[in-house]
């Protein structure tokens, strides 16, 4: 949406001034536990016509994919985020490693959307943060965070070498770009000396670039990318010896402001041809 944005902003600075001074706070302070499929009503600490919101933590059994969903009415002004740690929450600096992973969003200025109310993203096993953003006097605020165990997801947070997502040759996983979101990174293990295939497909027309590194964090600058289905698609193909490789997918858009869409789903499938 062309004002997702704006709206997101407003509510990572809303983060910052009433749940957020530090790191340090974070780590000290414990954090309501929700349960998972369950819909919750809960009533935020608010001064009236001010910014306000409450902060939970969630626990994820296993990798999967985890679902955030608004359940209140349209008058409800309500922001819901997903966060894989509290480092650098409101950052908004697009060199930096945000912990934002996932948001669903109820909002006038959005027309009260429902396609924004609803958002998955593939998730590791662990903690996960989950904070509850409202505007002026609203009491009570419905929300899910559901679950289910699947293995084809991108696991967020996969933004670096280091947090990249571990995928089988020959498989296809399913991954979004987002406002927070703009740069995923996959662990490729090559056996023997073998020519890669990598294909990526989106679902809109956002500029996708796709690289490929060694375990030396180098670019393999053989690796010669061009785009099919009317861009749609991304493929590829290069010569690697055995070894590890990564596979780093990335936008330079911020979603929202220049489009009419705020993520860009894609699959991703990387194997051997001949």
């Amino acid at each position: 949406m062309k004002m997702m944005k704006y709206i997101v902003m407003m509510a990572v600075m809303a983060m910052i001034s009433v749940c957020l001074n530090s790191t340090i706070s974070h780590a000290e302070e414990v954090y309501e536990t929700i349960p998972l499929n369950k819909t919750l009503s809960k009533t935020l600490f608010m001064d009236e016509n001010e910014e306000s919101g409450n902060m939970y933590q969630v626990k994820i059994p296993k990798d999967g994919v985890a679902k955030l969903q608004i359940e209140s009415p349209k008058n409800k002004e309500f922001t819901l985020f997903l966060m894989s740690s509290l480092e650098n929450v409101g950052i908004l600096d697009p060199k930096v490693n945000s912990p934002i992973i996932s948001y669903a969003i109820s909002s006038k200025e959005a027309n009260y959307n429902k396609s924004i109310m609803t958002d998955s993203v593939g998730v590791k096993k662990g903690t996960y943060y989950v904070f509850a953003y409202t505007e002026g006097n609203v009491e009570k605020v419905k929300f899910k965070v559901s679950f289910k165990a699947a293995s084809n997801y991108e696991k967020e947070n996969n933004n670096t070498i280091k947090t990249a997502t571990p995928i089988k040759l020959g498989s296809t996983y399913k991954a979004d770009i987002k406002m927070y979101d703009r740069k995923d990174y996959y662990k490729v293990t090559v056996p023997k000396k073998t020519k890669l295939q990598i294909t990526v497909k989106k679902q809109l027309k956002a500029p996708f670039k796709i690289a490929l590194q060694n375990s030396k964090k180098q670019t393999i600058k053989q690796l010669k990318m061009k785009t099919l289905n009317n861009t749609l698609t991304h493929t590829g193909t290069v010569t690697v010896d055995k070894g590890t490789y990564y596979v780093n997918v990335s936008s330079g858009v911020y979603f929202g402001t220049s489009s009419d869409y705020d993520k860009a789903p894609y699959t991703i499938k990387v194997n051997t041809t001949k």
